[in-house]
């Protein structure tokens, strides 16, 4: 739980009235509040929430951190990539040099090429965009491809794997009994139960809110929070426990109205669309049969409404300092996952031919999943890229779990004669919050839920993650021209890609194995360090949960890079 900040004695207090059910005088009796506890709150509702504030946690986003992810922790004291460090030091040589052009391919939802930060970093097909209408020109298979490709089509929302895979299953009379089934079956349920909770929480929630505001407004009295709490001391009555009600919403779940309005919409769209049986083939109009097809979706690819590759694109190229890792590089824009639901691998596979087929240095896929019926072709796909010497960065995903125990995918390894073998131009990211240990002084706000290093999100692997990025309250761009700070693996696996397109800028001859072996080797680490995990009775070795044992340090890979190429 999100305890925002408040002393150890009010944590107790308040872990006494879950107990108990007894008034928190400490705290709501500052507000005047008389009410008991249970009169403030809808208890169903806050049970859900205990049970899944990790999830509900990631809606909340304060405005007073600073943009910490480019930092460098011995300089600015927080645990960031070092970026801003190593673009002084650039800048103190003479000459100045200045980087190549470097294509990263973003294999994500739509994009919003009309923001400022981005519009002038969206990579160009030149050939098609002077070329027919309605003519590949370039001969890629591919019609129009402006800006990259759409292979959704005008799907905008797909169901999840594990609900494929379910349908799937039961058509072909796979008995129940079957392990695999009850491996799909259990996955299937658990997800529709997390689901079906969160939204009966935020639904329960704003009904609450709603009702609390209503009453206010019936005297035209306030209904934000830092009004009311100047106010309440006059208040009497159902308008005083009106008033309690927003102010003790306020203070536990941490959450602004708008942020609970768009809890409750998300996951409303998520009970339409995860669980739906309609087949995804009908939605997006492609062949099943054909995996290797072309031209099928079309050549769209902005935004269909969500925000997310616009957020890790920004991360990636934005020219605002302290948000944009490389300035200088061109996004190809490949829209492979839909705003909700589990990517196809399909489309996974061919987007990442497509990527390498036009000239990407660098693949970014913020995105994942726990089923993959035909992880073979991407794996297939992958090899490709590796073959050509275009580089992979892929997300470790965010369920706080050891992921070599729980495999997901994109594949990140393949088992050969019994061993598993790793991809030399893939990089896996875990992602970091910006303090080695927690403390309130660098998180008054508690918005790292008191874990130290590693984010209660982020998974982890000694065997499957590659190292550590910033991936906590990540400030980057969102459709509309804005900024928003967002969490989450897919925000660390931009800040790898940025570094490695930096690398790859001023050092043009790095291929995508030479590229991991920079960023993996000039790791920082962490002698000793012992962090919180998610699930975990006790703390355990930072350095156990990675394949480096360290966060990426882009400074120090540089200073690598210029030893090993001689250059500057």
């Amino acid at each position: 739980m999100n305890f925002s900040g408040l002393s150890k004695m009010k944590k107790i207090c308040f872990l006494i009235i879950l107990g108990f059910g007894i008034l928190l005088s400490k705290e709501l009796n500052s507000y005047g509040n008389p009410a008991p506890f249970e009169q403030l709150v809808n208890k169903q509702s806050y049970s859900l929430y205990l049970k899944n504030k990790d999830i509900i946690s990631t809606y909340v986003h304060p405005e007073d951190l600073p943009d910490w992810a480019q930092m460098n922790p011995g300089k600015d004291g927080y645990e960031g990539t070092s970026t801003l460090l190593l673009y002084e030091y650039i800048n103190s040589l003479n000459p100045v040099p200045q980087p190549e052009s470097v294509i990263v391919a973003i294999m994500d939802t739509g994009f919003d090429t009309d923001h400022p930060e981005l519009k002038n970093k969206i990579w160009r097909n030149e050939k098609e965009i002077n070329g027919q209408p309605g003519v590949d020109d370039d001969g890629n298979g591919f019609v129009d491809d402006f800006y990259g490709w759409n292979f959704l089509g005008k799907a905008v929302n797909l169901n999840l794997e594990v609900t494929r895979e379910l349908q799937r299953l039961k058509k072909e009379n796979v008995p129940a009994t079957d392990e695999y089934y009850k491996k799909v079956k259990e996955e299937y349920d658990s997800k529709k139960k997390e689901t079906t909770e969160i939204f009966a929480f935020a639904s329960e929630t704003m009904k609450d809110y709603l009702k609390a505001e209503n009453k206010l407004k019936e005297r035209n009295y306030p209904v934000e929070p830092v009004k009311l709490k100047e106010i309440i001391s006059t208040l009497s009555g159902e308008y005083k426990e009106a008033a309690n009600t927003i102010l003790f919403l306020k203070m536990y779940y941490e959450m602004e109205r708008d942020e609970l309005a768009e809890l409750e919409k998300d996951y409303s769209v998520k009970m339409q669309c995860l669980f739906d049986t309609t087949s995804v083939y009908a939605l997006i109009g492609d062949n099943p049969k054909v995996f290797d097809e072309k031209n099928y979706g079309d050549n769209d690819v902005k935004t269909k409404g969500e925000t997310h590759s616009t957020h890790v694109s920004g991360i990636i190229a934005a020219d605002k300092k302290g948000i944009g890792q490389a300035p200088f590089a061109k996004i190809m824009c490949l829209r492979v996952v839909p705003d909700e639901g589990d990517e196809r691998d399909k489309d996974v596979a061919n987007g990442i031919r497509y990527a390498v087929d036009n000239g990407a240095n660098i693949i970014n896929m913020s995105a994942g999943k726990y089923f993959s019926p035909n992880s073979e072709y991407v794996t297939d796909a992958i090899r490709y890229a590796e073959k050509k010497g275009v580089l992979f960065v892929v997300a470790a995903g965010n369920e706080g779990t050891d992921i070599e125990l729980k495999r997901n995918f994109p594949p990140k390894y393949y088992i050969e004669n019994g061993e598993m073998k790793y991809f030399s131009n893939m990089i896996v990211a875990g992602a970091n919050t910006w303090m080695k240990s927690w403390n309130s002084e660098k998180d008054p706000d508690n918005l790292a839920g008191g874990f130290d290093l590693v984010a209660s999100f982020s998974n982890f692997s000694a065997k499957v993650v590659d190292l550590f990025a910033p991936g906590l309250e990540i400030n980057s761009t969102v459709p509309g021209g804005n900024y928003k700070r967002e969490s989450g693996t897919s925000m660390a696996a931009p800040e790898v890609t940025g570094c490695a397109a930096i690398l790859k800028g001023y050092f043009p001859d790095a291929d995508a194995r030479e590229l991991k072996i920079l960023l993996t080797g000039s790791v920082r680490k962490y002698e000793g360090l012992s962090v919180k995990i998610k699930d975990s009775k006790s703390k355990v070795l930072f350095s156990s949960l990675s394949k480096t044992g360290g966060v990426i340090d882009v400074y120090e890979a540089f200073l690598m890079a210029k030893a090993r190429y001689k250059m500057y």
